[in-house]
């Protein structure tokens, strides 16, 4: 549990800030940056991670600002940082970083927001003011959460943008088609997709659903059960596309959903990453299957985007080699694909932030004392782990495509 607390022995502030760390049963680590300052780039991470500008960064009271004249407003961030770093006393303080986010603590209080772990037990300030209560409750009248009586402040997490930094790999995204036929159309629509987002930079698998077996048929150890699990794990978004079939999705579909679980483990093999929802028909244009994915992809607790893809008279729209013809439903799966890649890189790797719940944590809180869900680390290495073994499951050709001259599917 990596803490890191930007820290200025001599401010009570602070000071009071790292008894609140320590109150949960972590020693941090203490950086003096009056004596060792972050170097620019730790500096600059450190203000836009709390959700500040520069400015918003700069320290008045105590310090040379006035005398460096940087109450100039049209002086720039580069000129602003070059004076914190000439003169670290110019850095407020303090500023603490957690596995959750990073916080610039004034008052105290709001390190509780970042910090892991509960309150061990009652604390009070330097001033002798109390701030957690035996109960782990916050007690200090200077923090809005006394207004809220109901909520436990050790679990309390106001959300902010510097929690949401970027990262630098290719988007990983699954797609699932809902039939078995030999020319299923619904599976020539997600290989175009396959296309598509591989040309805008994404790293694509595709789950072939044939010898996948009703669920409950079999245990969840069954190979393709555990490829579909892995991949699922190793997703970051994902497409579904099903025929419509009796005016919703197919029971092939419907299955591969039904054989992940809400929750594995630590890991939950669907909450947070993003969805776009495709269908293919056989007649004239419908939107049935895209709105039942869209409910399903709801209860998995997916970030559906809102565009989406409904191919009608999908026989039509296929060649004999199995690519798309030019139309406005090739035109409108690009915009798709497209949008489905850029809602990806905004949620990737924020997703456990985004959906972290106060219940869960206060949950998980009430369990046991200290008792917190599985890092992001670990659950990546999972992931990786059981991807790479759904790997060797994977079918080393796709199915051959001939013509049947049946309805879409």
């Amino acid at each position: 549990m990596h803490i890191t607390i930007y820290h200025n022995p001599a401010c009570g502030t602070s000071r009071n800030t790292l008894a609140l760390i320590r109150n949960t049963g972590v020693e941090p680590t203490v950086v003096n940056y009056l004596t060792e300052p972050p170097s620019r780039d730790q500096l600059q991470h450190l203000i836009r991670a709390a959700g500040l500008t520069v400015r918003q960064a700069l320290r008045e009271k105590g310090t040379p600002f006035t005398e460096l004249g940087l109450d100039d407003l049209t002086l720039t961030d580069g000129a602003l940082l070059d004076a914190m770093l000439a003169h670290p006393i110019l850095i407020n303080r303090p500023f603490v970083q957690t596995p959750i986010g990073v916080r610039l603590c004034r008052p105290s209080e709001t390190v509780l927001a970042i910090l892991p772990l509960p309150q061990r037990g009652a604390l009070n300030k330097e001033d002798g003011a109390a701030i957690i209560g035996a109960d782990g409750r916050l007690v200090s009248a200077t923090h809005t959460l006394t207004d809220l009586p109901n909520l436990l402040a050790a679990h309390v997490v106001t959300p902010q943008i510097g929690a949401l930094t970027p990262a630098p790999h290719a988007p990983r995204i699954l797609l699932l088609y809902g039939s078995l036929r030999e020319r299923s159309y619904s599976k020539l629509l997600t290989l175009e997709a396959e296309r598509l987002l591989q040309h805008f930079g994404a790293e694509t698998r595709v789950f072939d659903p044939h010898g996948l077996p009703m669920v409950d048929s079999v245990t969840p150890d069954h190979p393709k059960v555990q490829e579909l699990r892995a991949l699922s794990l190793w997703s970051e978004g994902q497409v579904w596309c099903s025929p419509e079939r009796h005016g919703t999705m197919t029971a092939i579909f419907k299955s591969q959903i039904d054989w992940l679980p809400l929750e594995l483990g630590a890991t939950r093999p669907t909450q947070g990453r993003t969805l776009a929802v495709m269908q293919v028909s056989g007649g004239s244009q419908s939107f049935n299957a895209v709105n039942a994915l869209r409910i399903l992809g709801r209860w998995m607790r997916m970030v559906t985007i809102p565009n989406q893809s409904s191919v009608a008279k999908a026989y039509e729209e296929f060649a004999d080699d199995g690519r798309m013809k030019p139309s406005p439903y090739y035109d409108r799966l690009t915009d798709v694909m497209e949008e489905l890649v850029k809602f990806t890189l905004l949620v990737r790797d924020r997703a456990e932030y985004l959906t972290s719940r106060y219940s869960e944590r206060k949950a998980q809180g009430q369990e046991g004392l200290g008792q917190v869900a599985q890092p992001q680390a670990a659950q990546t290495q999972e992931a990786a782990r059981l991807a790479q073994a759904a790997m060797a499951h994977e079918t080393a050709t796709q199915q051959s495509i001939a013509p049947d001259g049946g309805a879409a599917s």
